[in-house]
């Protein structure tokens, strides 16, 4: 199960994920960044991963695309603070 919340302000989207960021709910979380696209310009994206439990290849994939679309990811724990710093690598180094 994934729970996907956003939160908007004037300067910033806000999503918070919770949960496994696994199939089949990495369909949906595209769905919803796809619908959510217009609202997003010229402000601040922000992906809260502090709940999330596990991710899988697909997850990373997803979160990849994301960061590279200019959503900051926040991870805290040990699990998904290596998942964003590897994304980061990546992101910076391509050729990693």
């Amino acid at each position: 199960m994934l729970r996907i919340t956003i939160a908007e302000t004037v300067s910033e989207q806000r999503w918070t994920l919770e949960g496994r960021l696994v199939q089949p709910w990495i369909s949906e979380l595209k769905s919803c960044w796809t619908r959510t696209e217009t609202a997003r310009r010229e402000r601040k994206c922000v992906v809260d991963l502090t709940g999330v439990t596990f991710i899988d290849k697909s997850g990373e994939k997803v979160l990849a695309a994301l960061s590279k679309e200019g959503a900051e990811l926040i991870a805290t724990g040990l699990y998904t603070r290596h998942v964003v710093h590897n994304i980061e690598m990546k992101k910076s180094n391509p050729q990693l």
